[in-house]
């Protein structure tokens, strides 16, 4: 009961959070908070990559990185995103369309190794599994803010995004499925690292830099970098 309360936590607490953000699109639209959002995603995939380097290896962290590049590149082509595109604002859709799926697909596989840090955590003790819970809750709440600022970015209105965040969310239930297979947790997260670090990178490049977009960043890769340091949770 205690393993189930603590997935469900993690998935209701940061949904309530991202629910007290303004609704405006242009609280979203200002530097400062697109700079915190893209610092939470740029610190994520560095951590991520950490991770697997450290549970997985060097050799593990280059192939599942890459097959994580790769699906990222499908994604941009079955969505059209790589295509000659006549009209601006249809490559710009393509190409938004391309960057939500890769941050909701990252996020989907990285919940899923959040799950099996708190499953695994809780059949091993009380007190480790409620470590393991307060770190991916800490991380959880961090990261989906930046999610939600992505997801407006790109396109979403600002219920669905929450909606959309809050299901994917729930894939640290099968970590109900997963628990013994620890050994799947590096490529898991390098993947999901990999997958996502496409739209980092592209978006670091074609972002207008301000002192306001700095200063968000850093608070975001601050802010994450901690959250994920601080408290441990078991990966």
């Amino acid at each position: 009961m205690k393993t189930i309360l603590a997935l469900t936590a993690t998935s209701v607490i940061p949904t309530l959070f991202i629910l007290i953000l303004p609704r405006r699109q242009e609280f979203f639209q200002h530097p400062g908070v697109k700079g915190f959002g893209l610092g939470v995603y740029a610190a994520l995939v560095f951590m991520l990559m950490r991770e697997g380097l450290e549970h997985g290896g060097v050799h593990t962290t280059l192939l599942w990185g890459g097959i994580g590049l790769g699906a990222s590149l499908l994604i941009g082509i079955v969505l059209k995103e790589f295509h000659h595109h006549h009209d601006h604002d249809e490559g710009a859709r393509h190409h938004t369309r391309a960057s939500t799926w890769r941050v909701l697909i990252s996020d989907f596989f990285h919940n899923i190794v959040d799950g099996i840090a708190i499953v695994s955590g809780f059949a091993l003790s009380p007190l480790i599994g409620t470590t393991s819970f307060i770190g991916v809750l800490g991380h959880q709440t961090i990261q989906q803010t930046g999610q939600q600022v992505l997801l407006v970015e790109g396109g979403l209105c600002t219920k669905k995004a929450i909606l959309v965040s809050f299901f994917i969310s729930l894939s640290t239930f099968l970590g109900f499925f997963l628990a013994g297979y620890e050994s799947l947790e590096a490529p898991i997260i390098t993947a999901s690292a990999g997958i996502v670090l496409w739209k980092v990178c592209v978006d670091i490049m074609h972002t207008k830099w301000s002192a306001k977009t700095v200063l968000g960043f850093f608070i975001g890769v601050v802010l994450l970098t901690a959250s994920l340091i601080l408290v441990p949770h078991g990966h």
